[in-house]
């Protein structure tokens, strides 16, 4: 599949969040294991939501290829409806794939 975000202002755009200089580094970072602490409510669901978006919409990893992890399973399960959803919006998968 062609990629379909290409900077990170689209990606901004996309999902409707001003992020700081600090989380758009963590969202286009080259793929890699990665590790983000900070403390609650500090926006981490978020960026990670973002990241799989990033990386997924690039073309740079298929969604099967991400793995995830929370410590909670309110977090994992906001994570997970937070790719679904931005994946839908941007185009990059189909509804269907994803119920």
């Amino acid at each position: 599949m062609p990629p379909r975000i290409t900077d990170p202002e689209q990606l901004k755009e996309l999902l409707g969040i001003p992020f700081t200089p600090e989380q758009t580094a963590c969202i286009i970072a080259p793929p890699a294991p990665q590790v983000i602490v900070a403390g609650a409510g500090s926006g981490k669901t978020t960026v990670m939501a973002a990241r799989v978006v990033w990386l997924v919409g690039t073309g740079q990893v298929a969604p099967e290829q991400v793995l995830g992890l929370t410590f909670t399973n309110k977090a994992a399960g906001e994570l997970a409806e937070r790719v679904r959803q931005a994946l839908i919006k941007a185009g990059v998968t189909d509804p269907e794939a994803l119920a």
